[in-house]
């Protein structure tokens, strides 16, 4: 996988939906010392500003994915801290059967390079990074598209989607891997999605914007999820369904696309290395110096 690719999967893995929703005065009961299990919360605000609390006081978790489009499948692990500018993260992941290695750390994204890109960039370096801090005009816009992507990985700015463009279908009390949890079952409004993309996208092309908004014209697109919160209101598990949209929207009549997201180790430690300064290219600088 080219590094190019790589910062792209690890925009789409961080752009991802969940789903949520007030919460009712009565709680059921814990077994063996569990924490009560609130009865389900009844509308979006409500649940997310007690998600949000719970998410923002931790503040790093472990996120394992797996993600199927069609005929594509990436799977791997993210262990993050979410904490703005001092936000970092390791991520390994596999794409069709490639391996990716990305570091986060001091604002700058560091991807291991395979052989193949090593030698078409001509370098004998197998780490390249980008500083989202730079400057430079390319590294610039690459570091904000960038940054938005790693904020949009935080559960707490995710669960913000489900206030801003979801709803709660319906609810349950169940267990999830032995534990009690609240299951949400939520659908997301797809033309409101796209309408905050583009709001938060002020300098799209006019004609891109236009192209983009044809192809919602006219279509009621709703995008269904699920999302499982334990009695400290933490994600656990969420799982997106886009089949029915993508098809919608023009995909094969064959096109499967589901994703699925499993949270853990809500707290833990998030030590991320920076790998050794002889070992690391600049990307944008390569890329430059190879004429693209």
């Amino acid at each position: 996988m080219t590094t190019l690719a790589a910062i792209t999967l690890s925009a789409v893995l961080a752009l991802t939906i969940t789903g949520c929703g007030a919460r009712q005065a009565e709680t059921t009961g814990g077994k063996g010392g569990e924490l009560a299990l609130a009865t389900p919360f009844t509308d979006a605000l409500g649940l997310v500003e007690a998600a949000k609390a719970g998410t923002r006081k931790t503040k790093s978790s472990k996120s394992t994915i797996d993600t199927a489009i069609g005929g594509s499948r990436v799977k791997g692990t993210i262990v993050a801290l979410y904490d703005g500018v001092d936000s970092k993260l390791t991520a390994n992941m596999s794409s069709d059967g490639e391996q990716v290695e990305m570091r986060l750390v001091d604002r700058v994204l560091f991807i291991k390079m395979g052989p193949a890109e090593q030698a078409d960039l001509k370098t004998d370096k197998p780490w390249a990074k980008i500083e989202l801090e730079s400057e430079n005009p390319r590294a610039k816009a690459a570091g904000k598209a960038l940054t938005k992507s790693f904020e949009m990985g935080d559960p707490a700015k995710q669960l913000e989607l489900v206030e801003k463009t979801g709803r709660i279908i319906s609810s349950e009390q169940t267990r999830l891997n032995g534990v009690p949890v609240n299951h949400y079952f939520v659908e997301f409004d797809a033309r409101k999605q796209l309408n905050l993309f583009l709001g938060e996208m002020g300098e799209l092309p006019a004609d891109k914007r236009a192209e983009i908004e044809r192809r919602f014209e006219g279509k009621d697109l709703r995008i269904p999820a699920e999302l499982w919160l334990n009695a400290e209101q933490l994600p656990l598990k969420m799982t997106i369904d886009m089949t029915g949209f993508m098809k919608a929207m023009g995909a094969p009549a064959d096109v499967d696309a589901k994703s699925t997201y499993d949270y853990s180790d809500w707290g833990t430690d998030v030590p991320v290395s920076v790998p050794p300064a002889g070992e690391v290219a600049d990307y944008i600088a390569l890329l430059e110096k190879a004429g693209r």
